[in-house]
């Protein structure tokens, strides 16, 4: 569609969703919900609406943007890997990153309609999602600020609603009205959620919005100081050259900017805001208990992945990703194990799993920082063993990839491999290491390893040094511009 911009929001850590999310691994990264993750299926939602696929933003922080792009750069699908990124110079709430897109796409294209998505729902795909977003772009590019409500089927006291008004028929598309939003409430209590329910007025907000770049910037600006500071902010930065983008007076200008959502800011201010009733199926995997939905519980209520036995428990659910779990005589709890942390709930405590994150950081605990394994351009690495002089770990690197030319300061590597043929590069020396064959990179040695061959390459690094952290890398060459990390 002509003049239609994406902005995916990917600056969120996911704490509720603990331990299958991380710092480094939120859950827009996290694959239960389909055979892709949620931030490449939101991609995958939008991209059919734009010319291409640099029309598509993800929109991150500056400790997520490489865990983003390598995550993305890893798809098969061309189109996931040519997506732009915007960095926030500082996290501040969805206006202040919405008006940085807003301002970069009003310089691209001065008409630009742009999508705002979360990078984290499951939503579903299909007719009813087209007639959506193209009902919605037709009433945004007259000016009208658009949302999309969900018809809700039950009353949900931790999500916002919308409530609608008149009917706006010159924008209707397949069987899917516009509606003038009346006004929006947040998080009611039960018996208001009930009776917003029962009315048939009310929608859930799913955080989706379609709008004008140049009329939210405007927006903003006749909103109050705060707003004004935004665009301005916004608009320097998507002026500067790419560089200065998260330099020091990006950042300065962002830590002076109010922490607010585009809801208050905007969408609850204005008066020209739509709303599209839509009967889609939506979840915003707000915790623990969307894990219901992976699974079909069995004839006693428990939903269960992963090895295990559930006796004389009910209503439970297991998710196990690696070890055997097995529970006995349980009820309503919820069991989450993966390879290095596991957790138990009661259901009732769903909404507090940041509670235990919390703790946990203030323990030192690495567990909430990093997965065991990352995704990579170039294939994969899952940490095997580690102490604080040494770490082993499996590395995987597809066919015909290549990782970066790069030393180390602080650690000394041995790779043993242990299927395919690995092309190694050793200071001036180039050689090939074949299966149950190894090779030993000194400190400060200048190396590299690369997958020539038609088959995975799959190999044992065994890490020994003072310090084993990935920010110990020097990248001299990088097919994909990485800076040193």
């Amino acid at each position: 569609m002509e003049h239609i911009f994406a902005a995916v929001l990917a600056g969120g850590s996911g704490q509720r969703f603990w331990p299958l999310s991380r710092e480094l691994k939120p859950k827009q990264l996290l694959s239960m919900f389909g055979q892709e993750s949620l931030i490449c299926q939101a991609l995958r939602r939008i991209l059919p609406f734009t010319e291409d696929a640099d029309h598509v933003t993800v929109v991150t922080n500056e400790r997520l943007f490489d865990e983003l792009r390598n995550h993305l750069t890893a798809q098969d699908d061309q189109r996931l890997r040519e997506v732009t990124y915007i960095q926030e110079p500082i996290a501040r709430n969805t206006a202040p990153a919405i008006a940085l897109a807003a301002a970069i796409f009003e310089a691209q294209d001065p008409d630009a309609i742009m999508v705002v998505l979360p990078s984290d729902h499951v939503l579903e795909d299909g007719a009813v999602w087209q007639d959506c977003i193209t009902a919605a772009a037709a009433a945004a590019a007259d000016g009208y600020l658009v949302t999309v409500g969900i018809k809700p089927i039950r009353p949900e006291t931790g999500y916002g609603y919308i409530l609608a008004a008149g009917e706006l028929p010159e924008y209707r598309r397949g069987s899917l009205t516009p509606h003038v939003v009346d006004r929006f409430v947040e998080k009611p209590d039960l018996a208001r959620a009930q009776e917003f329910v029962s009315s048939g007025r009310y929608f859930w907000n799913a955080g989706i919005f379609v709008m004008g770049a140049r009329r939210v910037l405007q927006e903003l600006d006749a909103a109050d100081e705060d707003g004004r500071a935004i665009v301005a902010a916004a608009r320097w930065i998507a002026s500067a050259a790419p560089e200065a983008r998260t330099g020091d007076e990006a950042r300065g200008r962002f830590a002076a900017l109010p922490k607010v959502s585009i809801d208050t800011a905007v969408m609850e201010r204005s008066e020209r805001v739509a709303v599209i009733p839509a009967p889609l199926q939506w979840s915003d995997v707000g915790s623990l208990l969307a894990l219901e939905d992976v699974a079909e519980p069995d004839e006693h209520g428990n939903v269960r992945v992963g090895r295990g036995v559930d006796i004389d428990s009910t209503g439970s659910i297991i998710y196990a990703t690696d070890r055997l779990v097995a529970t006995l005589g349980v009820k309503d709890l919820v069991v989450v194990d993966t390879t290095d942390a596991t957790l138990v709930l009661d259901k009732s405590h769903a909404q507090d799993v940041r509670h235990v994150v919390e703790a946990l950081r203030a323990q030192g605990a690495e567990e909430i920082v990093q997965p065991k394994t990352s995704l990579r351009p170039w294939g994969s690495w899952t940490s095997l063993l580690s102490a604080p002089s040494y770490q082993i770990k499996l590395i995987d690197v597809k066919p015909g990839s290549r990782l970066s030319l790069q030393k180390h300061h602080h650690r000394a590597e041995h790779w043993i491999v242990v299927s395919g043929t690995a092309c190694v590069t050793r200071d001036d020396e180039q050689f090939d290491v074949r299966e149950n064959e190894s090779v030993f990179l000194p400190v400060g040695s200048v190396h590299r390893l690369e997958n020539r061959g038609t088959v995975p390459l799959q190999l044992i690094e065994v890490q020994v040094g003072e310090y084993l952290g990935e920010d110990d890398i020097v990248r001299i060459e990088d097919d994909w511009a990485r800076e040193s990390s």
